[in-house]
């Protein structure tokens, strides 16, 4: 239904961490309501609303806001829940909406009256706004995704410390920060600290640390490393307390991250079981689909999920010129992006429709990264299908030989 026939009050509210502004149009674009500034708070959110009863009934406003950060989510909440249809704007399209004007101003106010002029025309799409179980599947998997990416952090801090003492001890392990790594820099963080160390403690620090796996060669390797290593010999005692310090740091969130592992596991339970039949699907990764794709009623093609998911292919040519190579957007949610691109890298070293579509990509010439960012595309159309008919994916097996 057309937006002004439906409605006749437009709000467009600017929403900032401590205060909001908010403004009122009608049909045609005339000012009800002022840019009005309003707390972030209960006092603030009964002033909108008794603000917007004096003008009218719930059911004949359109309420439109960005999707600014967390800050939306308790004023989105508190509207829903009073009657009032709100719809959530991704911030590039208010930008949009703000660059047709031919003077150049950027004020809270005259941004609340570009998004009440963007709804009222209708010349909008909706951001995602999850549901109860999405928006939790969606908050402990982003919450875990930070954990991660913190960790990776503390890693490169403690490598920025280690490598200029010892640069040799990177070979010593496939994984440097594995469980007998960490022990060994925790115990002895520089080459001469290894040396200090009596041999059979040594070779007993392997083999306690690794159960079994790591004895008296891994041991001999570690003392040959520290003999002939060119590490530098300035700051050894800064770099000592530097690296232990962080080692502590990193053992200290292991606890954590199983908690919210566990957490995560439990709740892919209440997830349709057709989700766990899609291609390189696992507990985590249904959960974090699942609470960055509901509803997904709201994407009414496989492409608007792929463009969502910021996977959607980008083409410049300007005159005769054509960029040989396109790239993928980006513009779109790094998680459900994450999500989809992971599920593709497990699922093209399995037998199915996605590992031949990742061979024959592979024979037209494309890189392998390229090559599993072309089956994370074609993964994001399938899981669109799945989900949208809510049935599970039956894998198709090879076109038979006549």
């Amino acid at each position: 239904m057309d937006q002004k026939k439906r409605y006749s009050r437009f709000v467009g509210i600017d929403i900032a961490k401590n205060r909001h502004v908010f403004c009122v149009v009608d049909r045609d674009g005339q000012t009800i309501q002022k840019p009005r500034s309003l707390a972030n708070d209960k006092q603030g959110y009964h002033q909108l609303r008794e603000t917007l009863k004096s003008i009218g009934q719930a059911r004949t406003f359109l309420v439109g806001m960005e999707a600014t950060a967390h800050y939306w989510y308790s004023l989105h909440d508190d509207l829903t829940r009073q009657g009032y249809h709100v719809v959530v704007l991704n911030p590039i399209q208010t930008y949009q909406q703000a660059k047709k004007a031919i003077r150049k101003c950027k004020t809270d106010k005259v941004d609340a009256m570009h998004i009440a002029t963007l709804i009222k025309n209708g010349d909008y799409k909706p951001a995602l706004v999850p549901g109860p179980l999405a928006m939790t599947c969606r908050q402990l998997t982003r919450l875990r995704m930070r954990l991660v990416q913190q960790n990776a952090k503390l890693k490169q801090l403690i490598w920025s410390r280690l490598h200029p003492i010892w640069p040799e001890y990177e070979a010593l392990f496939s994984n440097p920060f594995c469980a007998t790594g960490r022990k060994l820099l925790f115990t002895a963080p520089s080459p001469a600290d290894v040396l200090a160390m009596d041999p059979h403690e040594l070779s007993e620090l392997f083999r306690k640390t690794s159960r079994g796996k790591y004895g008296p060669a891994q041991a001999q390797k570690a003392c040959q490393a520290a003999t002939h290593s060119v590490g530098m010999q300035r700051g050894l005692d800064g770099a000592r307390i530097g690296i232990r310090t962080l080692l502590s740091q990193l053992e200290a969130t292991q606890p954590i991250h199983e908690q919210l592992k566990q957490e995560i596991v439990q709740l892919a339970q209440r997830l349709p079981e057709y989700l766990f039949t899609l291609p390189g699907i696992d507990p985590i990764r249904a959960v974090s689909l699942f609470g960055e794709t509901d509803p997904i009623t709201d994407f009414k093609t496989p492409d608007q999920l792929v463009a969502f998911s910021g996977l959607d292919l980008t083409v410049f040519q300007t005159g005769q010129y054509e960029a040989p190579r396109r790239r993928i957007s980006k513009r779109g949610s790094p998680f459900l992006r994450h999500t989809l691109w992971h599920m593709a890298y497990q699922a093209v070293y399995q037998e199915g429709d996605l590992r031949s579509y990742w061979l024959r990509k592979l024979s037209d010439g494309l890189s392998h990264k390229a090559a599993v960012t072309a089956a994370a595309i074609k993964l994001c159309r399938i899981t669109w299908r799945i989900l949208t008919d809510k049935r599970d994916y039956l894998i198709q097996g090879p076109p038979s030989q006549s």
